[in-house]
């Protein structure tokens, strides 16, 4: 099960509509935008706005912990979709 992940409320699980792999307009949906897929130590990958900062958009304290061995010392805005590799597109 996937989780979204927006500033200021709880994360919530999700599913793919077709339950096997998000589609793209699925996660630019989640994420309000062009996406950002970055793989995590885990195997999960986290999906975020590409330009999220650009837009100024809040920042996500939850997923920034999340992704912090990966993205240290940055931090990620906006929504972000935490989901396995495999629902994430990749192969």
């Amino acid at each position: 099960m996937a989780l979204l992940i927006q500033p200021g409320t709880p994360a919530r699980e999700i599913q793919p509509a077709n339950g096997r792999a998000f589609t793209l307009a699925e996660m630019q949906a989640f994420v309000e935008g062009y996406i950002e897929i970055v793989r995590l130590p885990d195997g999960r990958a986290i999906v975020i706005n590409e330009e999220g900062k650009l837009r100024q958009m809040p920042l996500n304290p939850e997923a920034t912990i999340l992704a912090a061995p990966r993205i240290a010392p940055d931090f990620i805005v906006g929504p972000a979709l935490v989901c396995t590799w495999n629902e994430a597109g990749g192969s």
